[in-house]
C-alpha cells in the first residue's frame, strides 16, 4: 500500500493523525530514518526501515495498522535480525 503526507494514519495503539512526514532508513543503525531519506509517499510492500510522524505522535513502519481507514500488514521478516 502506498502512504503519502496528508493521509490519515491509525497506529497499533491505536493513535490517529495526520502523515507529516515520512524517513526512510538509509543506515542500519538508524531504525527510524531520523537521519535518512524523508519521502513524500512509501510503499509499505518495499519493507524498509523507518517511520511516520502523524499529528503529535511517531510510529515505525510496522507499526503502521490503517491508512485512510484501509488495513495494511507489513511483513517483517525480510529486514529483522540485522
Amino acid at each position: 500500500m502506498i502512504i503519502k503526507l496528508g493521509d490519515t494514519l491509525t497506529d497499533e495503539r491505536g493513535r490517529t493523525g495526520v502523515i507529516n512526514q515520512i524517513g526512510i532508513a538509509t543506515d542500519k543503525t538508524d531504525v527510524a530514518g531520523e537521519l535518512g531519506l524523508k519521502a513524500k509517499e512509501y510503499d509499505t510492500d518495499l519493507n524498509y526501515t523507518g517511520s511516520i510522524i502523524f499529528g503529535d505522535n511517531w510510529c515505525y513502519f510496522y507499526q503502521i495498522r490503517k491508512v485512510n481507514n484501509t488495513d495494511i500488514n507489513i511483513d517483517l521478516t525480510d529486514w529483522i535480525g540485522f
